[in-house]
């Protein structure tokens, strides 16, 4: 029967990589709500734009202006923290993926040194059962001889 020396490492090496996969997974959602909510910001500049557009062809007041100038100003400011917290998270996302990656390695690494294991474990079965089966043989042989 097969027993690999080193599963309990090969589980680790697997619960680490889940928990890589986890943090990447994260790491992921946050990144597209980061880009969603500046999407969302942009499209409320579209709007405030053309809703200036509209206030050009009739006639306001210098403060519908103003107070729409002013939130255009800020509409601006949150544009620019959410790309900074875009460009933070996409930072965070690509750290993860790597991590996720080497733990892969590593686990595939794992699995492939007990392929090997399993495989040497076979060809030695294989020649213990051809060794035992020659000995039979010469046995046989040795009694049919007068």
């Amino acid at each position: 029967m097969f027993t690999y020396n080193l599963q309990s490492v090969l589980e680790y090496r697997q619960s680490i990589e889940e928990q890589k996969l986890t943090a990447f997974s994260d790491a992921e959602r946050n990144l597209q709500r980061e880009k969603h909510l500046l999407q969302e910001i942009r499209e409320q500049q579209r709007g405030l734009v053309d809703e200036l557009k509209a206030l050009k062809n009739r006639e306001c007041d210098s403060r519908d202006i103003a107070l729409t100038l002013k939130y255009s100003e800020e509409l601006q400011k949150q544009e620019n923290r959410q790309i900074e917290t875009v460009r933070k998270a996409t930072g965070v996302f690509e750290e993860k993926r790597k991590e996720l990656l080497e733990a892969v390695k590593k686990r595939k690494m794992m699995e492939t040194h007990k392929e090997h294991q399993l495989q040497e474990y076979k060809t030695d079965l294989i020649a213990a059962e051809r060794r035992e089966t020659d000995d039979m043989s010469i046995q046989r042989f040795s009694r049919r001889e007068p």
